[in-house]
């Protein structure tokens, strides 16, 4: 387990940004991609997928146990399950969107690229809120390389561009040290404590909020057209639809 982190309050001094992602050609639409970073891609998981899915989660069981136990200890049918459910439409809906994180350094990889983690969006919230929940996490021995950050980038660039939220949360274990270290660089500002947040293995545990607001992400400076919280009818001031 790594150790305690103490990040600092705030926003940090000077977010360390990928550059902007961006959407997928037709092509990588094909292969289920969602989204383009500089070493990412975003996409679906697609059937032929299981098996390596699972061989990433039983590899990074002992490095995913402190922040993930039920899924890092779980058994193989159940990891299996878990699949499945990535697999199902509903994995892309008006309040989540998951996805997996897929590395570009391998040239027989392919459009698809080769796959190391999870990323996605939850509780997307309409307007007046605007807002979501963010997780991710990276297999054993992919983490410490800018991979994570990358795709955290893009799918925040997906939530501000695509979605048209205001406000993006990560909530982090205190001790998840590059978890802290990835939302810090980004430029998420660190708000403070939420006790008792997350039931882990029968303890209820608090965790760090971190949160970034679409004014915030990329010096501000977004496509914004469109915006849900501006699209209002003349006659009751309210959001349509």
């Amino acid at each position: 387990m790594c150790a305690a982190y103490a990040p600092r309050m705030g926003k940090p001094a000077s977010p360390m940004l990928p550059a902007p992602s961006r959407k997928p050609t037709a092509s990588e639409c094909a292969a289920g991609v969602v989204r383009v970073g500089e070493r990412t891609v975003l996409r679906f998981a697609r059937d032929d997928d299981a098996r390596v899915f699972l061989e990433l989660l039983e590899r990074s069981r002992d490095h995913l146990a402190p922040w993930m136990p039920r899924s890092a200890r779980a058994s193989e049918p159940t990891l299996a399950r878990k699949f499945a459910r990535m697999l199902l439409p509903e994995c892309d809906t008006p309040t989540k969107l998951r996805v997996l994180v897929c590395a570009r350094d391998a040239d027989d990889a392919g459009p698809a690229g080769r796959m190391v983690g999870v990323v996605s969006l939850s509780n997307i919230s309409e307007w007046p809120q605007l807002a979501a929940n963010t997780g991710y996490w990276l297999c054993a021995g992919e983490t410490g390389k800018g991979l994570m950050r990358d795709a955290l980038a893009a799918m925040v660039d997906i939530a501000f561009e695509e979605r048209k939220l205001h406000r993006v949360v990560a909530n982090i274990l205190p001790a998840n040290r590059r978890s802290h270290a990835v939302a810090e660089a980004l430029g998420f500002t660190n708000e403070g404590v939420a006790r008792g947040l997350v039931e882990i293995n029968g303890e209820w545990r608090d965790h760090a909020v971190w949160s970034i607001l679409s004014t915030e992400w990329r010096g501000g400076k977004l496509d914004r057209t469109g915006t849900v919280g501006a699209r209002r009818t003349a006659s009751t001031g309210q959001p349509r639809g």
